[in-house]
C-alpha cells in the first residue's frame, strides 16, 4: 500500500505539479494563495548558484577563501590538534578548519590529562544518562560538551565529509559568524527504555546564543534530544542542503548505534533482566522481533528547537547593567533545501520569533510503515509524532514549495496560545494566552492517512489537510501576514521579575522578508533535495567550499 502512494506521490509531482488532489475533502471559495505575503522569490531548477549562503545567514557570514595558503588556515587530522585549532580561534589565530580524519571527540575516547583539562577548558564530560548507558559504543568513548566562545569569524569544513562523533557542540552568545559545511555528525544515541527521550539531553549542536550561523551540506542522524536546537536568543541562522534523520532499516551496520544499544537491550531480555516497566520487554513480549524493534528505533523525535523556554521573553540584563541580548523574540531561522527522514516534530518549533522554510523533503513512510504492521510496537512504542510547524508565543514560521510525505500533522498547536497551554507553566500560560501564533504552508504537497493534497494552509478558510494539526480561534491570522510580534512595553520589562497582567502584542503587517530567495519548482523538490542534501554530495574544492557565493553554472 505504502509503495503504491509513493509511486503515486512521484508521478503526481512528476506530471502534475499543479493540480489539487483531495481525499473525503472538498474546496470551497476561499482565495488560494501561492506565495508568502512580503516576499520576493525565484522558481527555478537547479544550478550552482543554489550552492550560495540563503536566508538570515546571508545577512552575516562572510567568505573565507582568501585564507587558503595562511597561518589561518589549519587543516586537522587528529582530535587534539582540532581542539588546538578551536583554541587558536578564539585567540583569532585561526579562521577555517579543514576536518581531514574522522574525530572521536568523546569525553572517555580523549582522555585528557589534568594540563590539557586545564588547556582546553571549552571542553568537558558530559553527564551520563539518568538509567545509565544502554550503548555499548557510548559506555566506551563518553560523551562531550564542546563550546566555541569568543570567535568572530570561522569556518569548520571537510572536504571529504568527514565524520564528528560523540560530541554535542555549542555555539556560544560570544561567537560570531560561523559556517559549518560538508560535514558527518554521529554517534549521539541510545535506546532510551522509558520511551519518554528525557534521561540525557544530548545534542549536536546547539546554537547558544550565536548570530550569523550557516550549517550546510551536512548530516546528523539521530540523537537523545535535539538534532540542531536554539537557544538564548540565537539569530540569522541558516540550515541548508542537510539530512536529518534515518530511514527504518532492519538490519542496520553491526558497528551502529542503533544495532549496539538494540542487541545491548536483546542481551537484558534474554537475560530476563527486564520487566514490564520496559518498553524494550513489552515489545519483544507482544510479539515483535530485535530486527522491527531496530527498524522502529531510527526515528528522532525532536529536531529544531528554537527558543528555549517562555521565561525568555525579552533580553537579559544584569544588576552590573549588561544587556545580554538573548531573549526569543530576536531569533531568526531558515530551513532550506534539507530532508528530514522519520523525524517526530519540531521542523521548527519556534517561541517568539521567526522561521521561514522552503523546499523541505520530510518523509516518515517507513516508520509510519513499522508502526502499521507491527502491532506490539504501535501499542507499547511511544514514537508516534509525525508533525512538522510550530509557532508559539507569537512566533511566525512560512513553508513555501515543501514535500509533506507521511507527516499527520503538518502544522502543530494554536492561532491563539491561549488554546495551547498543556506544556506551559501556569504563569506563563496566563502571560502568552492572548498571542496569536502565524503558521502558513504555501505551494507545498502533502499525503498521509487522510489523503493526498496540494496547495496552501489558508486553502479552504483553513480547512485541509495541512492544518489537520491546528486549533483555529478565529482564523484571524488567515490572509494576514506578520513576520514578527512585538511585546507592548518589553522595553522597560525585566526578565527576573515578569508582569502579572497578560503580554499585549503587536504586529508589523508591512513588515517585508529581509532578503531574495530561490524555491525549487515543486516537482523538482524530492529528486533535487534527495539528490544534493546531505554529507559529499556535492564535490568541490576548499576555495569552494570557504565561498559564500557561488557561480550559476549548471550541477552535471
Amino acid at each position: 500500500m505504502k509503495c503504491k502512494k509513493v509511486i503515486h506521490m512521484l508521478f503526481m509531482l512528476t506530471f502534475f505539479p499543479c493540480a489539487i488532489l483531495l481525499t473525503g475533502m472538498e474546496i470551497g471559495n476561499a482565495a488560494e494563495i501561492d506565495s508568502i505575503p512580503n516576499t520576493t522569490r525565484t522558481i527555478k531548477e537547479y544550478d550552482n548558484s543554489f550552492l550560495s549562503v540563503t536566508g538570515y545567514a546571508s545577512l552575516g557570514v562572510n567568505d573565507r577563501s582568501q585564507y587558503i595558503g595562511t597561518s589561518y588556515y589549519r587543516k586537522v587530522k587528529a582530535e587534539r590538534e582540532f581542539l588546538q585549532a578551536i583554541l587558536d580561534a578564539g585567540k583569532g589565530d585561526v579562521k577555517v578548519i579543514e576536518v581531514a580524519e574522522d574525530l572521536d571527540l568523546g569525553w572517555k575516547e580523549l582522555n585528557l590529562d589534568d594540563e590539557e583539562r586545564k588547556k582546553y577548558r571549552f571542553i568537558r564530560e558530559y553527564r551520563d544518562p539518568v538509567n545509565g548507558f544502554t550503548n555499548p559504543n557510548l559506555a566506551l568513548s563518553g560523551v562531550s560538551q564542546l563550546d566555541i566562545n569568543n570567535v568572530d569569524g570561522l569556518t569548520v569544513f571537510s572536504k571529504k565529509g568527514k565524520t564528528i562523533k560523540h560530541t554535542e557542540i555549542n555555539l556560544q552568545r560570544s561567537t560570531n559568524d560561523i559556517v559549518i559545511r560538508n560535514l558527518n555528525f554521529d554517534g549521539m544515541w541510545q535506546w532510551d527504555d522509558t520511551g519518554r527521550h528525557k534521561e540525557v539531553g544530548w545534542t549536536f549542536i546547539k546554537i547558544n546564543g550565536a548570530n550569523n550561523v550557516w550549517i550546510d551540506h551536512s548530516k546528523f542522524s539521530i540523537a537523545a534530544d535535539g538534532l540542531i536546537d536554539t537557544e538564548n536568543g540565537g539569530s540569522n541562522i541558516t540550515i541548508s542542503w542537510s539530512e536529518f534523520g534515518l530511514p527504518a532499516d532492519k538490519n542496520p551496520p553491526k558497528n551502529s548505534d542503533i544495532y549496539q544499544s538494540i542487541q545491548f537491550m536483546e542481551e537484558k531480555f534474554a537475560a530476563n533482566e527486564l520487566d514490564s516497566n520496559s518498553v524494550y520487554y513489552n515489545m519483544r513480549k507482544g510479539g515483535a522481533t530485535k530486527e522491527q524493534i531496530m527498524a522502529y528505533a531510527a526515528y528522532h523525535s525532536k529536531v529544531h528547537l528554537t527558543g528555549s523556554g517562555d521565561k525568555d521573553y525579552v533580553n537579559y540584563v544584569s544588576s552590573s547593567g549588561t544587556d545580554y541580548k538573548d531573549g526569543n523574540q530576536r531569533i531568526r531561522l531558515t530551513l532550506a533545501y534539507n530532508r528530514y527522514t522519520n523525524i517526530g516534530q519540531r521542523v521548527p518549533m519556534i517561541r517568539q520569533g521567526t522561521g521561514h522554510v522552503y523546499n523541505l523533503f520530510l518523509d516518515n513512510s517507513t516508520h509510519e510503515d513499522v508502526l502499521e504492521n507491527v502491532s506490539a510496537i504501535a501499542e507499547y512504542g511511544r514514537d508516534t509524532f509525525s508533525r512538522a510547524l510550530n509557532a508559539r508565543n507569537g512566533a511566525s514560521i512560512a513553508a513555501d514549495t515543501s514535500v509533506f510525505h507521511d507527516i499527520n500533522e503538518p502544522i502543530i498547536g494554536a492561532e491563539i496560545q491561549g488554546l495551547d497551554t498543556k506544556n506551559m507553566d501556569q504563569q506563563w500560560a496566563e502571560l502568552f494566552q492572548n498571542a496569536y501564533n502565524r503558521n502558513l504552508i504555501v505551494n507545498s504537497y502533502i499525503t498521509n492517512k487522510y489523503g493526498t493534497y496540494t496547495g496552501s494552509s489558508w486553502d479552504n478558510n483553513g480547512e485541509n489537510l495541512f492544518t489537520k494539526g491546528f486549533i483555529w480561534h478565529d482564523k484571524s491570522t488567515i490572509g494576514n501576514w506578520a513576520w514578527s510580534s512585538h511585546i507592548v512595553g518589553s522595553e522597560t520589562m525585566d526578565k527576573m521579575n515578569p508582569p502579572s497582567d497578560p503580554f499585549t502584542f503587536e504586529y508589523n503587517f508591512e513588515e517585508k522578508l529581509p532578503y531574495t530567495y530561490n524555491v525549487l519548482p515543486l516537482d523538482s523538490v524530492v529528486s533535487a533535495v534527495t539528490a544534493y542534501a546531505g554529507v559529499n554530495k556535492v564535490n568541490m574544492s576548499p576555495v569552494q567550499w570557504l565561498k559564500t557565493e557561488s557561480g550559476t553554472k549548471k550541477e552535471n
